[in-house]
């Protein structure tokens, strides 16, 4: 299941989790779901970093987080230019 990071997203995956879903994959602002044309979904969410750790939060709490895998779609990016 792809969910984009945004507050709440972790409620969401825990849902999901419980729906014995295999992963989980978290697409940060600068992506989208796929659903929608990139056009009308860029800059949309919260960075993929928070909505990992949100996720992994919840899941943890609520003890389904062995049930699921994570995954981001997103980049590690630094301030260096190449």
């Amino acid at each position: 299941m792809k969910l984009v990071s945004e507050v709440g997203v972790g409620t969401v995956a825990a849902g999901v989790a419980k729906g014995r879903a295999d992963v989980i994959l978290i697409s940060g602002g600068d992506g989208g779901t796929g659903a929608a044309p990139l056009s009308s979904v860029h800059h949309v969410g919260a960075p993929w970093e928070l909505g990992l750790a949100e996720t992994q939060q919840t899941l943890v709490l609520n003890g389904l987080r062995s049930r699921v895998r994570l995954q981001t779609d997103g980049q590690l990016k630094t301030g260096v230019t190449w």
